[in-house]
């Protein structure tokens, strides 16, 4: 699930409805190939019917405003399962970009740099909601439905101020560059679900059939402001953009999982699913105060997709071992139209994604695992769309209709100790990692940065996982987990040749959750992150530590305060290095923010919640804004 859906799901599910979460870093061929985690929520089963729900609000402030607003219900007879929740948000928040940009030809001689400080601030108005039911016909059968709907309107509003530098590193010329730009994305969806248990050792038959449709439009304003040295004005020019787009998905799966005599099991499935995204994107220049269509901007893109699959698993467990083998294939057949150029770019490929576990418990404390899986990450639907997003005259946004998806071996060894405490060792080996790249380009005699995404030849991991919680006192829980692992990468871009470039680096992450009493606890949570060499780019180390407290009522209610960032120290600073073209940059974005937050539940505290369903989650985390 993509990250905004996974927490507004998670807020919905009382922690006394939670059997356990499992953290599943190398999924099997049940799963789709495409991603990489799994979150795996497993709630308590027998549950009392009868109704809950939840009524929850927050204030925030950093530099700016934060509100949020969630209220959930669920209610349960005999027959029927019935759950419906709604939030709306409003979030104010900047990001300020400061930029150190040099450019060479290609004998290393400087010639030109940009001084850039680019402010830009947002205000979401977010409305989110769901509803459906779930109707249990008998003991073996359960058919269900959900709807859902998302409206996101925001009003990016940048201010830019550029200093130039000539080839002799003196100023030269300014320019500055207001963005007042008006975007609504909308996303409706729509979920027809049924469940066959054939037996009683849990042997049983799924199927989902899901579609889903964003829609954004955007209406953008740049003016441009060009000065001498001296101040005095040189020229101006004013771009409006006018960015309809509409994605529909259709996706249909079904799951069957057979256990048979002597703890042996096998699960097959096949899923297929249908994606077209049509985006018209128009530019005018409007500087005379007619407006005039820019050609060499405007730009009409239509992508189409189908994926199919189809997959088996074999499962045995025996006393102390267990293990299951399995293979996924997927057939993508990719179709790109450029309308305003007549391109067409297809792509048609068949792959296989084999997947193996192997679990050996020592004794009743210790256990270790050794797992392997192939898995795909594709492109997501703005990396793959050419359109072009301006921050200023001199740089923009665009995908890259040519990206190929990358495809990862993954390797993993865990020992893990009473269930408790757990080292895994892991490799990876990524084809065609797909990266960020900076692309310095001249376009109408002006140097200009495009920041795309590329393909790299190869990316690979090698990497040591701890986790370590202590009891430190009978009111002082601690869990910690660190990640050391050496990441290197090879590729040739913007001319630039990199062979196994990476380094060592690791994070460290501790979170200490303290009982005091009365109802009341606190929390302390730091991390930090030591430098790293990504590809082209080399991240400064940063960290941050985080506060909160709750006190829990009677009635049934929490009070919550957190302060995330006290120090404001987690944002990052970086060095992009290409043969002709070396950035630093800082970002200062708002994660300082201090919040206040109530929430209230109602109803039974043990009512049964809705199933997890839905076949389309792999295409909706690609789906990017929205």
């Amino acid at each position: 699930m993509t990250g905004t859906d996974l927490a507004n799901y998670l807020r919905g599910i009382p922690s006394s409805s939670v059997e356990k979460v499992e953290f599943i870093t190398n999924p099997s061929s049940k799963y789709d190939a495409a991603g990489t985690s799994i979150i795996n929520i497993k709630l308590k089963k027998d549950q009392r019917k009868g109704t809950n729900g939840s009524l929850s609000t927050s204030l925030g402030t950093g530099k700016y405003i934060k509100n949020n607003n969630n209220f959930s219900i669920n209610h349960r007879n005999k027959k029927v399962n019935i759950f419906a929740n709604y939030g709306f948000a409003y979030r104010e928040f900047y990001n300020h970009l400061v930029l150190d940009r040099n450019f060479y030809d290609n004998n290393g001689n400087f010639e030109k740099a940009y001084l850039q400080d680019n402010y830009l601030k947002f205000n979401f108005r977010n409305h989110i909601a769901k509803a459906g039911m779930d109707y249990y016909i008998n003991d073996n059968n359960i058919i269900g439905f959900s709807a859902g709907f998302v409206s996101n309107r925001f009003d990016p509003r940048g201010d830019n101020s550029s200093l130039v530098l000539g080839s002799n590193q003196l100023p030269e010329s300014t320019f500055t560059t207001q963005n007042r730009s008006k975007d609504h994305w909308k996303n409706a969806s729509f979920n027809l679900n049924y469940k066959y248990k054939i037996d009683s050792l849990g042997s049983e038959l799924t199927t989902d059939l899901d579609y889903i449709n964003y829609s954004n439009t955007s209406l953008q304003n740049f003016d441009t402001k060009n000065y001498a040295i001296n101040g005095a004005l040189s020229s101006f020019d004013i771009l409006k953009g006018d960015i309809n787009g509409d994605l529909n998905i259709y996706s249909l799966k079904s799951d069957l999982s057979k256990h048979l005599k002597n703890n042996w099991k096998i699960e097959s499935g096949i899923k297929t699913s249908f994606v077209k995204a049509d985006n018209d994107m128009q530019f005018f220049d409007a500087t005379s105060g007619i407006p005039i269509v820019d050609q060499n901007k405007t730009n009409h893109f239509i992508y189409e997709e189908n994926i199919n699959a189809l997959y088996g698993n074999v499962s045995k467990k025996w006393d102390k071992f267990s293990t299951t083998f399995g293979l996924r294939a997927e057939n993508t057949n990719v179709t790109g139209t450029q309308i305003t150029t007549n391109q067409v770019n297809k792509k048609n490929y068949t792959q296989l994604f084999p997947s193996a576990v192997f679990s050996y418990d020592l004794n009743d404390q210790n256990n270790i695992e050794l797992n392997f899986s192939r898995r795909i990450t594709r492109p997501s639907y703005n990396q793959l769309n050419p359109f072009k997003f301006f921050l200023d005259p001199t740089t923009y946004r665009a995908g890259n209709p040519d990206l190929n998806p990358q495809t990862t071996m993954n390797y993993e060894f865990t020992y893990s100790l009473k269930n408790k405490y757990f080292a895994t060792l892991s490799y990876s080996k990524t084809s065609d990692n797909i990266t960020d790249v900076l692309k310095p380009t001249v376009e109408n005699g002006n140097i200009v940065v495009v920041q795309t995404n590329d393909n790299l030849s190869s990316a690979s991991y090698l990497g040591l996982y701890l986790i370590a919680p202590v009891k430190v006192a009978k009111w002082w829980d601690m869990n910690n987990s660190a990640n050391f692992y050496y990441g290197s990468y090879t590729g040739n871009i913007s001319d630039t040749y990199i062979k196994n470039q990476g380094n060592f680096t690791f994070n460290v992450n501790s979170i200490n959750s303290f009982k005091l009493g009365n109802g009341f606890t606190a929390e302390l949570t730091g991390n930090y992150r030591a430098r790293e060499v990504y590809a082209y780019m080399n991240l400064k180390p940063n960290w941050y530590l985080n506060i909160g407290a709750q006190k829990k009522f009677k009635n049934n209610s929490t009070l919550k305060f957190a302060i995330n960032d006290i120090f404001f120290t987690s944002n990052p600073e970086a060095k992009n290095v290409y043969s002709n073209y070396i950035e630093n940059f800082v970002v200062r974005r708002e994660t300082r923010v201090a919040t206040l937050s109530y929430t209230y539940n109602f109803g039974s505290s043990k009512n049964a919640q809705p199933r997890k369903t839905g076949g389309a989650d792999d295409l909706k985390q690609r789906i990017g804004n929205g």
